[in-house]
């Protein structure tokens, strides 16, 4: 009980479980994430997603706790969390009949050439030795959102990156992890001889003819001696 009154009255103490307090406190923020009118949003919150659509008939709303006073078309709303933006598009008197297909315009994969066509949502690369890759695009309607999932720490031979479109549609990119053959290929090759050994075997091969080739007139030489004999 004692070190529970020490604690409490020490302002080092104080400070220490302050800064705990608000840790977390900011965690359990950054876990609830986005809710509008204390509801979750659609679809649910992402860190990765950063572009939302809200649609509404109220005049006035409630972000996370703080309230906005709503236009006639649309208000654009930016909740930070985390030192990130997400951006709220607010719809007011929105009908759903009127609601554009969202797609993607055009997809670039730098370094890459793929022919996209935004009915084909299915393309594939090779990569080599690159970690992540550069993908830009352009969507049919500014007002749709995008995340990417799956694009980086390749490792294994088929990577698959996903674009969601307003979480409606889907583009999957395969990326295929390719091995340098070259590798291979000088592993089985038989090395060359440096250019000292071929001089020394040749050398070899020069002491050896000669040797022989006095051997070969040296036993001529006796043979013909004996024979004069």
């Amino acid at each position: 009980m004692n070190l529970f009154f020490y604690l409490v009255n020490n302002n080092y103490m104080k400070k220490i479980l302050l800064i705990i307090f608000l840790l977390f406190m900011n965690k359990v923020y950054a876990y609830e994430g986005i809710k509008i009118d204390n509801e979750d949003l659609i679809p649910k919150f992402d860190k990765n997603i950063k572009v939302y659509n809200y649609f509404t008939n109220k005049d006035e709303i409630t972000v996370n706790n703080k309230n906005y006073y709503l236009n006639e078309d649309k208000t654009k709303i930016i909740v930070s969390l985390n030192n990130k933006d997400y951006e709220i598009n607010v719809f007011k008197n929105y009908k759903s009949n009127s609601k554009k297909e969202v797609y993607l315009e055009n997809l670039v994969i730098d370094g890459y050439d793929i022919e996209f066509n935004r009915d084909c949502y299915l393309y594939s690369v090779n990569i080599g030795e690159e970690e992540k890759l550069n993908i830009s695009y352009e969507l049919s309607n500014s007002d749709a959102y995008v995340s990417i999932e799956g694009n980086g720490n390749f490792n294994k031979s088929d990577n698959i990156i996903t674009i969601n479109v307003n979480n409606d549609k889907e583009y999957i990119i395969h990326a295929y992890k390719s091995f340098p053959v070259s590798k291979v290929e000088d592993s089985i090759k038989p090395k060359e001889m440096s250019y000292e050994k071929k001089e020394i075997v040749i050398l070899i091969i020069v002491t050896i003819s000669c040797i022989l080739v006095f051997l070969f007139y040296y036993s001529l030489f006796i043979n013909k001696t004996y024979f004069n004999i």
